[in-house]
């Protein structure tokens, strides 16, 4: 299997980087919002396509937990959610390696995207702001982003000198549904040119508290032939059934995530270079997640204390709980050089990520997850004079991913990412255009065997501003995206997902035709958009069921079936006048998608039709917001799936900032009002597992 130098490779592109210091800078456009994880840096209103820019304040007000449910209100995105302390993002329907998040345009180099269990290594407390591109608005990142991608800008190396020497945050808050605390801090000075970072963030939680029994009603049908209902459970209790169902709270929910990192960079005019390292401990448990000891347990039966013992330990009939501790070791390498002339920017950055995971079962070592990779990306950025401007860029990742143990169900495998790609933009003013095209090249090597693939994907769209105010744009896509390692090499029994996978070494490219239509209008007191998207798999690759069972598990198998997923995306907002001493405003959010297969059926854990609403009362030293989520019932299905009920949850909350700077903010809410008890679709859990109860937050937030 061949093996890796990260140092050399490294060297290389601080190399070619570097050839650009010196250069002059270009002044920077005031007052927009620009989407730094395009290599235009385009602003957000012009993007072909749909983007949210989701800013520090507002990250911070909607904190809830994990990135992916911090976001959970913008249209097109919800979560994998394996419970709080482990859920990825799912955008329009994908998820996995369809779906890329990056921490300041690299990725996370976690495990994230293998497993719906793994967590996600990028933070939101003390982010920058978070960058969410859809389809084609992600094309120069490749064909394995056909989803979209998520990008945590986290702030961990400086990139411009702080105001007066010295920056940084405070915060602290706390939630009710879990016994949760998050703390957080971070510090910027310079000495001239060298600006100094420090940061620490701890956020921890006990079991989360639900309004009624873990698994739902469906499920205790199917397993117990009795619904149990919420009022005979004192009853139930009081029985001492043998086997009593979690109600009330998820068992083995807790979680303690602590990161702490160190940065430096050299800033000045031409731009910045800057070097960080950060360190990520996590220990958190797998709700619904618990392995029996079959020949332990016989054993057991035979020593009355131990069996006594084990039920006052709550582990029933031989199970274990499943604890997952992870650690990773990062090192980021950054820079931004801008100059006047042709090529006017050079933009590089560089990870290397040591990352390990252990899953106990019980205090014994069930399966060890080993991953060293490191990623590096390139991209220069050229103006032509008048309408056009480009970019050029280069991306490469390394990886090398080993597990061993009970569940070690991925063989060990290298792969190797090579990338190319090229973005144009004609602008015209009432009219432009717009193309990206990306070639890769992917080398997986296995123990059992070499695959190499090449693929192109491309875009072009056509936009128009017809008036004042009004965007629109239509965008053709072309994208293919290789196999990964897990879908080629998998093979044994992969209890998280409840099935036994079983990779396929003969997979071939998956590639797809799509069509994106945006609409946008700013018109004073309201702004609009809207997107529809529809995309034609040829060899869409899943999980599909074999009708078999492996020890005890049913048996998956990775194969490629034609597919198409359709959709729309809509948010609105509008100023309502101004009520006493407030000015009040709403917001509206709505989102479908549709995933069929060419044969007739569905594409399993896609989303359902949902929206929020939200009103919003301004002073100018109190913000309220009161909003509620919908979400419809899901009742197109996989032949192995369950339905899914439609639920409301209900949330509001106040930022309070005493001070005319907004340097201090406290933030007092309630989510879940009505104590609603709501699963999510699109989780391998939701029939173990749903969305917390009623919770109670309290945080302060300050800036200096």
């Amino acid at each position: 299997m061949r093996r890796f130098n990260p140092s050399s490779l490294m060297f290389a592109v601080s190399v070619i980087a570097l050839t650009g210091a010196g250069a002059q800078a270009q002044s920077e456009p005031e007052d927009v919002i620009r989407v730094t994880s395009a290599p235009l840096e385009t602003r957000a209103d012009e993007v072909v396509g749909s983007v949210d820019v989701v800013g520090s304040d507002e990250l911070v007000r909607n904190l809830n937990g994990n990135l992916a449910d911090t976001l959970e209100n913008l249209p097109g995105v919800t979560s994998t959610y394996f419970g709080p302390a482990s859920g990825r993002p799912i955008v329009r329907g994908l998820g996995a390696d369809r779906v890329r998040v990056l921490i300041n345009g690299l990725g996370g180099l976690d495990a994230s995207s293998s497993s719906p269990d793994h967590a996600v290594t990028a933070e939101v407390i003390g982010a920058e702001q978070v960058e969410v591109l859809r389809g084609p608005a992600a094309i120069a990142y490749g064909g394995g982003a056909i989803g979209g991608v998520v990008n945590v800008m986290d702030g961990r190396i400086p990139t411009a000198l702080p105001e007066d020497g010295l920056d940084g945050f405070v915060y602290g808050g706390t939630t009710s549904v879990n016994d949760g605390t998050q703390v957080a801090g971070r510090v910027l000075g310079n000495l001239g040119a060298l600006v100094l970072q420090g940061d620490y963030q701890r956020r921890e939680a006990d079991n989360f508290e639900i309004p009624g029994y873990a698994e739902s009603a469906a499920l205790r049908e199917l397993e117990h032939g009795d619904e149990h209902e919420e009022e005979d459970h004192d009853e139930h209790e009081e029985h001492g059934d043998e086997e009593e169902l979690a109600y009330g709270e998820v068992e083995n929910s807790g979680y303690t995530f602590e990161t702490g990192s160190v940065g430096a960079s050299i800033v000045g005019e031409w731009g910045f270079v800057g070097l960080g390292y950060k360190q990520t401990d996590a220990s958190y448990g797998l709700p619904g997640h618990s392995h029996a000891h079959e020949e332990d347990h016989e054993e057991d039966h035979e020593d009355e204390d131990h069996e006594d013992h084990e039920e006052e330990e709550g582990h029933a009939h031989g199970e274990e709980d499943v604890r997952l501790e992870l650690d990773q070791k990062r090192v980021d390498l950054r820079g931004a050089f801008e100059r006047e002339g042709f090529f006017n920017r050079i933009r590089w950055s560089f990870a290397h990520a040591d990352y390990v995971h252990t899953e106990f079962e019980g205090d014994e070592i069930g399966t060890v997850f080993d991953k060293e990779g490191v990623e590096g990306r390139l991209e220069v950025r050229h103006q032509h004079g008048g309408p056009r401007q480009g970019a050029i860029g280069a991306q490469m990742l390394t990886q090398e991913f080993n597990s061993a143990g009970a569940e070690a169900y991925l063989e060990p495998v290298v792969t190797q990412d090579w990338g190319l790609f090229v973005a144009e933009r004609w602008d015209f003013d009432r009219w432009g255009i717009e193309g990206g095209l990306r070639y890769d090249t992917r080398n997986l090597d296995g123990l059992r065997a070499e695959r190499d693939f090449d693929t192109v994907s491309g875009s072009v769209s056509l936009f128009a501003r017809p008036a004042d105010g009004w965007f629109t744009g239509i965008t053709l896509s072309h994208t293919e995206r290789a196999p990964t390692d897990a879908e080629v090499f998998s093979n044994g029994a992969h209890v998280a997902t409840r099935a036994f996978e079983v990779g396929n070494l003969d997979l071939g490219t998956e590639t797809a035709w799509s069509g994106e239509a945006t609409l946008r209008r700013e018109a004073g007191r309201f702004s609009a958009e809207a997107t529809a998207f529809y995309a034609d798999y040829d060899g869409f690759i899943g999980l599909f069921p074999t009708g078999e069972e492996e020890d005890g598990l049913d048996v998956f198998e990775y194969r490629q079936e034609d597919a198409a997923l359709y959709g729309f995306e809509a948010k609105f907002e509008t100023e309502l006048g101004r009520v006493a001493m407030f000015d009040l405003s709403a917001e509206a959010t709505a989102d479908y998608v549709r995933g069929e297969l060419d044969n007739g059926g569905d594409l399993p854990r896609i989303p359902p039709l949902s929206g929020t609403l939200a009103l919003i009362a301004d002073h100018r030293l109190v913000s309220l917001r009161a909003e509620g989520r919908f979400v419809a019932e899901q009742d197109e299905v996989a032949s192995f799936e369950t339905s899914t009920e439609g639920f409301a949850l209900f949330n509001a909350d106040a930022r309070i900032t005493p001070f005319d700077e907004h340097d201090v903010a406290f933030i007092v809410g309630v989510r879940n009002i009505t104590d609603e008890e709501a699963r999510l679709h699109t989780s391998f859990l939701k029939d173990q597992v749903p969305l917390p109860g009623r919770s109670y937050r309290a945080a302060v937030s300050v800036r200096f």
